[in-house]
């Protein structure tokens, strides 16, 4: 456990968190003392290591203007962090929840990197005892900390405002689209083709993937020695433009189309598998700018990408009544079906959100039945959830 020297970095943090940490005083002072040493010997890292005391690394990138390397070392001493498993000591769990809003708060401030003298081993007028530059040789760019664009409004809005941006601009689907869908896929699965996007190479194989093959003329999407009948998706949402065109009128990714800079978003993602791709308890239409948020996997449940995805589950969970037994028992027969050994269970992970003002589509029809004419579209209704 080495200490770390006062900076300027936890300096400026410390008074980041009076207005921005969303911390009382006492815990905004927690975190500044759980920044306070480096646990060299419980992470296992050696002097030889590039990132040995790494608070002095973090704090003298960021003294440099370096912010992309200052938080790219914040995540590989988290992901060090993790990799213990549990049970985790406590003095390295504050430290890892303290790193989470340290990053937090670097990712509000833009690189400066005005002096590039080469600090490295290999410079032998190296006016400094500073090794930056051999440290920053020791990141592949793939490990690099990302630039996100959609990070600088997160950071202007702050996460709950930018959440309910997001969820009250996207548009769900009355729940007798829902039902009707999910019935039908309910029958048909296992006996007639269900639409279902193709594998790729990095999913098949993979625990609880199938595969896609052929019997005869018959796509087959194959699990747990379970032959699936599929329809392949010509171009990975033709099936889903079709069934919400076709229902609601409305028109979306194609041509002169009437949803303009959306995007059709699988919530619990899995559209290579016949029961997730079609069913509408699946799909939100989403702002194109929140998309690539949704479309990553997260299980830092302090990431925007988790607690964005959970609260659309969460709502899809209450709106379409997912946790209610019947759903339940179908979709535990349909598991069944595709030779599932354990039953996997449509929930989100988080207990509670705020109250959302949501725009639900309605089928192109008074509600009674009553079909509009063919050129009209579904009213869509607001709906507090």
């Amino acid at each position: 456990m080495a200490k770390t020297s006062s900076n300027v970095m936890i300096s400026d943090f410390k008074e980041w968190l009076k207005g921005n940490g969303n911390l009382t005083p006492n815990s905004a002072n927690s975190y500044i003392s759980y920044l306070g040493v480096s646990y060299n010997n419980d992470l296992s890292l050696f002097s030889t290591d590039n990132v040995y005391n790494y608070m002095d690394v973090i704090g003298q990138f960021y003294q440099a203007g370096d912010i992309l390397y200052a938080v790219t070392v914040i995540n590989n001493i988290i992901e060090r962090i993790n990799n213990l498993g549990t049970p985790l000591l406590k003095a390295l769990n504050d430290q890892r929840s303290a790193l989470k809003k340290l990053r937090v708060f670097l990712h509000s401030i833009k690189n400066n990197v005005v002096d590039r003298t080469y600090l490295s081993k290999k410079n032998i007028n190296n006016p400094t005892s500073s090794t930056l530059d051999d440290i920053r040789d020791s990141f592949s760019k793939g490990s690099l900390d990302k630039i996100d664009g959609v990070r600088v409004l997160i950071d202007i809005l702050g996460e709950e405002t930018f959440i309910k941006l997001v969820i009250e601009n996207s548009y769900f689907f009355d729940k007798k689209i829902v039902d009707d869908q999910r019935n039908d896929i309910f029958k048909k699965l296992g006996k007639q083709p269900i639409p279902a996007r193709k594998t790729t190479k990095t999913q098949s194989g993979n625990p609880g993937v199938g595969v896609n093959t052929k019997i005869g003329n018959l796509d087959i999407y194959q699990i747990n020695g379970c032959n699936i009948p599929v329809k392949l998706d010509g171009d990975g949402n033709e099936q889903v433009r079709k069934l919400i065109k076709s229902k609601t009128g409305y028109t979306i990714s194609e041509g002169n189309c009437i949803f303009k800079n959306y995007i059709i978003s699988h919530i619990w993602g899995k559209a290579y598998d016949p029961r997730y791709f079609t069913n509408f308890w699946n799909i939100v239409i989403v702002p194109a700018w929140a998309n690539s948020l949704l479309d990553k996997n997260s299980d830092d449940e302090d990431s925007i990408e988790y607690k964005l995805k959970e609260t659309f589950k969460k709502i899809c969970v209450k709106l379409y009544g997912l946790d209610n037994p019947q759903f339940s028992e179908e979709w535990d027969d349909m598991a069944s079906r595709m030779g599932a050994t354990s039953n996997e269970k449509i929930t989100s992970n988080i207990s509670k959100h705020p109250t959302y003002q949501i725009s639900v589509i309605h089928e192109k029809n008074n509600g009674a039945g009553l079909w509009y004419g063919s050129s009209q579209v579904g009213r869509i209704i607001l709906q507090n959830i």
